[in-house]
């Protein structure tokens, strides 16, 4: 078979079978008429941006892009006409959960153009940074988390030397506040690798509450129908230990306060409320701005996809969530 065997008949390459091969591996083809301001897009790159049109204006292109890019992206998307390098760059199309994760890569100026037209690539890579993202959350995660079991031990132990009438006392008494948060601790892990069937949610805040109870007087209420699937579990366990470390420190349970926690099931809405007052009670960072905000935010909106409310006044603190979905 000579060279031009291998490439005629059905072996050959067409627009169709190389497009086909291309958006198998999330890689649509674009081109665009700096002078028109035209853009024309191949099938995967109108699912991309949400179009039916092949021939699109870039200004109703540039209006989908995700806000905090959009700036960045027009710079880097204009640049491509004149500039004669190679360049890529990343951005999102939309807002909230639908958000989308597009690379532009090309060669910019006259290298990448034929006739009016420059030509390039759209690359999906919203799944690798999905990836980053959650990596990146996760390594702050776990700096708040040591952070706020320090924070923990040092309220726990603040708790247990009011006390205490002995040294003895004061160790044994230390040890089994600390042995019943890590039974909590343990028992959103093991949920969370699938090995137990749903929690009751009364259980799950008993056990985090727990070493709390001598320093401060706490109510827990939540109705035996909240029970959630085992891999929700460590959610609403990192709900109830944000809240409880911030009340460790400045609420309730730091000394000489009432917590009430009551929850339950309305049709298949969960609705949990966390009541406390205090002398010691202090305002929290402006909204949004702690990680334990943007945490709760991440967890209760994004994971659980609920809502929260929390108001602080000089009556205590109030906070209400409530959270759709698959409660059996």
């Amino acid at each position: 078979m000579t060279e031009g065997d291998a490439t005629a008949g059905e072996g050959a390459w067409t627009l169709d079978n190389f497009s086909a091969t291309i958006h198998r591996g999330g890689v649509g083809l674009w081109a665009w008429a700096p002078e028109r301001r035209l853009a024309r897009l191949d099938s995967l790159c109108r699912e991309f941006w949400g179009t039916d049109e092949a021939v699109v204006g870039i200004d109703d292109l540039f209006s989908r892009v995700n806000g905090e890019d959009r700036d960045a992206m027009i710079g880097d998307w204009m640049a491509s006409a004149t500039d004669p390098h190679a360049y890529s760059f990343d951005f999102r199309i939309g807002e909230g959960a639908g958000t989308r994760w597009i690379s532009a890569r090309g060669v910019g100026g006259d290298a990448g153009r034929v006739g009016e037209w420059l030509h390039a690539i759209f690359l999906d890579v919203t799944e690798r940074k999905r990836a980053e993202e959650a990596e990146k959350l996760l390594t702050a995660e776990l700096a708040h988390r040591v952070s706020n079991m320090f924070t923990v031990a040092r309220a726990l132990t603040a708790i247990v030397a009011r006390e205490a009438t002995s040294a003895p006392n004061f160790a044994e008494d230390l040890s089994r506040r600390f042995s019943v948060l890590h039974e909590a601790t343990t028992l959103a892990t093991r949920s969370r690798r699938h090995d137990q069937s749903s929690v009751p949610l009364q259980h799950l805040a008993e056990r985090i509450l727990a070493p709390y109870r001598d320093g401060a007087d706490v109510h827990v209420a939540i109705t035996e129908e909240a029970v959630v699937a085992p891999g929700k579990v460590n959610d609403y366990a990192m709900i109830f230990h944000e809240l409880a470390t911030n009340s460790a420190k400045y609420g309730a349970l730091s000394g000489g306060g009432t917590l009430t926690l009551r929850g339950g099931m309305a049709g298949p809405v969960l609705t949990l409320t966390w009541d406390e007052t205090s002398a010691h009670q202090a305002p929290p960072k402006a909204d949004g701005t702690g990680f334990g905000s943007r945490l709760l935010r991440q967890t209760i909106e994004r994971s659980l996809g609920g809502r929260f409310e929390r108001v602080i006044d000089g009556e205590g603190l109030h906070f209400e969530m409530t959270v759709p979905g698959d409660h059996p």
